[in-house]
């Protein structure tokens, strides 16, 4: 495995293994909406990890489901336990169907803070992965399975050679993309022609300038609503990060540098770059509230996606404490970007607190939270509450029309992302 990607690997599992105990005391009361919400909160425990179904009225949580990958109408939520892939109603936390598994296969890892994916942006299509055993060194064998989620057709399972990583699945299934680590820090992109039943044997390359190796580290990803589209933001060690623009129908890609420096001796801030991107697909945002910049993106139809424009906001302040006190444990995952369904507002973490920036003229609004450590956001669908969750797991609710809002607390645990937000009628 290269330096770079073991050592971020570390860093990973120094954050998911930490335990932070859920702030105490009374809830600071505000102005409730007029409807209440359900969110949904990725957290983990030491005996395990979850999705907490939390009531915004009474703040209890309802119900808890397995932590995996949910499918975009959020009829499904899919996980494993016990080399069984199991389908669950979110809904209900029904089971409604399971596959036992050919061998120790997992979910593939969505974010840099755990979060599961490995879903077709359609949720036809679900690739588990696993790797054999080597002590002390990179695996020599990647297990991948294509699972059907109708069911219908039996498991596609793929053995390659090498150390791959799950990157995307097209729509339709034939096309499998994959990171292949190559050699220290190395590594392309390649994709798995199902039809064929192979490994293509051309490497995706970057068609701005021919390169076709990269080297970083994943942050997180965001699918156009079309499913074409994969964009991707990477931190790297001792270079700029970017955004890995991937064209899932054609299998062609495109890296957009992005502005700032590598990870190394930088602290913190050069990893909590975020991305949204607007209900068309059109505008992707590229943002880094600690470092007050954000980069819009084009993304007009049968155009490349190229930058419109990077804005300085200014550097936010600081944070007086963090949550990982080794400087080697950078923390990652620490970062958000949420964008109002009419694209006129964006909400981005920094490094205490959130801002508010206005698209039309790129000018901060409003600042709230600012003595937070702010872990992960979240909009209500109509885009009128935001909701936060800090790194002691307690969650805010504010009004995005202004106002103190409301504190309470969330789910037992490490808070991992607050995942969704579900309008439920207001009782009568």
């Amino acid at each position: 495995m290269g330096v770079e990607v073991a050592k971020m690997r570390g860093i990973l599992i120094a954050v998911c293994g930490l335990l932070v105990l859920a702030g105490c005391g009374k809830p600071v009361e505000g102005p409730n909406p007029s409807d209440g919400y359900k969110l949904y909160e990725a957290a983990s425990t030491r005996s395990e990890s979850i999705v907490a179904v939390i009531d915004s009225r009474s703040h209890s949580v309802d119900r808890k489901l397995p932590l995996g990958a949910p499918s975009l109408d959020w009829k499904h939520i899919y996980s494993v336990s016990y080399r069984t892939l199991v389908d669950v109603d979110p809904q209900t936390g029904a089971t409604l169907h399971s596959l036992r598994l050919p061998s120790s296969l997992l979910l593939p890892p969505a974010t840099s803070s755990g979060m599961p994916g490995g879903l077709s942006r359609n949720g036809r299509w679900l690739v588990l992965q696993g790797f054999n055993d080597i002590p002390d060194g990179p695996p020599t064998v990647t297990h991948l399975l294509l699972v059907d989620t109708t069911y219908a057709k039996a498991p596609v399972p793929i053995e390659l050679p090498g150390f791959f990583e799950f990157d995307a699945v097209s729509n339709d299934g034939m096309r499998v993309f994959l990171i292949q680590y190559v050699s220290g820090s190395i590594y392309h992109v390649r994709f798995y022609d199902v039809g064929r039943r192979r490994l293509d044997p051309n490497i995706v390359f970057d068609k701005s300038d021919g390169t076709d190796a990269m080297t970083g580290v994943r942050l997180s990803g965001v699918a156009s609503p079309d499913g074409r589209w994969l964009f991707s933001v990477y931190a790297r060690e001792n270079a700029s990060p970017f955004v890995h623009a991937l064209d899932l129908d054609s299998a062609v890609a495109f890296c957009i540098d992005l502005p700032g420096s590598g990870y190394s001796g930088s602290g913190d801030d050069p990893l909590r770059w975020s991305l949204a991107l607007s209900a068309n697909g059109t505008r992707l945002y590229a943002a880094n509230g600690a470092l007050g910049v954000i980069t819009e993106i084009s993304n007009l139809p049968d155009a490349i996606p190229s930058i419109v424009h990077t804005y300085q906001l200014g550097k936010a302040s600081a944070s007086a404490g963090g949550l990982i006190q080794d400087v080697e444990a950078k923390e990652m995952g620490l970062g958000g970007a949420v964008l109002t369904p009419d694209g006129k507002t964006l909400v981005v973490t920094g490094s205490s607190g959130v801002v508010w920036v206005d698209t039309a003229s790129m000018r901060s609004a409003r600042h709230e939270l600012d003595n937070w450590r702010v872990w992960g956001l979240a909009l209500s669908p109509d885009g009128k509450v935001l909701y936060a969750v800090n790194d002691a797991g307690m969650i805010a609710e504010l009004p995005m029309a202004g106002g103190a809002g409301t504190r309470f607390t969330g789910a037992p645990g490490q808070p991992l992302a607050l995942i969704r937000v579900e309008a439920v009628s207001a009782s009568p």
